[in-house]
């Protein structure tokens, strides 16, 4: 009996390695949450430039800003390619828990063409789109006739237009915000990311301690003229990077996103447009009605099954609808397929628009 209690004993280590499996798993981009350790870099991608007005999207490089030694495009998931994102690499320089105070990008000639492809693109509208950890950037703006609340925007125009002048937002102010929780996760998450657009006409001067040669001398709350693209043959972008922590936890960093008030929607267009098909649908069903009437009659009309035989169309094929086709059960199971998928994505579809379904899973 003895013996039998220490072999148990001795076979109870191999029945517990027995139930131990190895498992591979994987995460989808942009899921996951991400922990950067201080100084780490994080990347700052542009996408297309958008306009509620032409609803034409444009590439981001396609205006003369800054471009990076070599521009990459980045890997899409089927969301983003489904919607046209052109999300491509750019030359900012951000650093996790590292401010910076007007830090200059680049210094472009302002040609001819330049400044029509900036008035091309106020007049529009175009709004330009950025993109850190898989959060798009956003506007802040006030509502005064709200007492004081905000709401957010997404994306920042790329200018303004007052009395005939065009004024580019040269200048921009990165607000990000980051999330610790040392008990939890090492590092820093990035849970919010704001732009304050400037239109400003910047004081440089030369360093050659910097990767670009030039320094920025703005002052934070200065008043500096804003830049007038007509006044100027050059045009200097600068940047500030402000970090701050912030109690929202990384899994709901999309809460100010989804209580972003929309764009401004072409009423007209769509009711012309459902006008016209409720038009056009209605001219083909009185068609189709009067050419059944017509054929219906005629062929009650019929003396005899041997004038019914010599009809053609589809007075010959009214008996076939009840007979058993081949392969049935492949159509049974195309249709059932066909109708289950059709479920699947009307079910997404609703969920999507009532804001149960996360936009980072799109």
């Amino acid at each position: 009996m003895r013996l039998h209690l220490q072999r148990c004993r001795a076979s109870r280590p191999a029945l517990a390695l027995a139930f131990l499996t190895s498992t591979a798993a994987f995460y989808l981009p942009g899921v996951a949450p991400i922990q950067y350790p201080e100084g780490a870099q994080v990347d700052l991608k542009v996408n297309k430039l958008t306009s509620v007005k032409t609803q034409l999207p444009y590439g981001y490089y396609v205006l003369p800003y800054c471009k990076p030694e070599s521009i990459q495009d980045s890997v899409e998931n089927l969301g983003e390619i489904l919607v046209g994102d052109i999300i491509e690499n750019s030359p900012y320089d951000i650093k996790m828990m590292q401010n910076m105070t007007c830090k200059v990008l680049c210094k472009l000639p302002l040609t001819k063409e330049a400044k029509d492809k900036f008035r091309s693109m106020i007049d529009d509208e175009y709004l330009v789109n950025w993109i850190v950890d898989n959060l798009p950037a956003a506007t802040r703006y006030t509502r005064m006739a709200e007492g004081g609340d905000f709401t957010y925007m997404n994306g920042f125009p790329v200018g303004i237009e007052r009395n005939g002048r065009y004024y580019v937002h040269n200048h921009v102010k990165l607000l990000l915000k980051y999330h610790s929780n040392k008990e939890n996760f090492e590092g820093y998450r990035i849970v919010g990311f704001e732009v304050e657009p400037h239109s400003m006409t910047q004081a440089i001067r030369k360093d050659p301690t910097e990767p670009g040669g030039l320094v920025g001398m703005c002052q934070e709350g200065a008043a500096t003229p804003v830049f007038d693209i007509d006044l100027h043959d050059e045009i200097v972008f600068t940047y500030d990077v402000q970090w701050n922590d912030s109690p929202q936890r990384w899994a709901s960093r999309w809460d100010n996103y989804l209580k972003m008030t929309g764009g401004q929607i072409h009423w007209f267009s769509i009711l012309n447009s459902l006008l016209i098909m409720l038009f056009l649908s209605g001219m083909v069903a009185m068609i189709l009605l009067r050419t059944l009437y017509r054929d219906i009659t005629k062929y009650n009309e019929l003396a005899t099954a041997e004038e019914a035989a010599e009809e053609t169309g589809w007075k010959l094929l009214h008996g076939d609808v009840f007979r058993k086709p081949r392969h049935s059960k492949l159509l049974a199971v195309s249709v059932g397929s066909g109708v289950q998928i059709l479920g699947m994505c009307v079910v997404t579809l609703v969920f999507a628009l009532l804001g149960f379904l996360s936009p980072a899973h799109r």
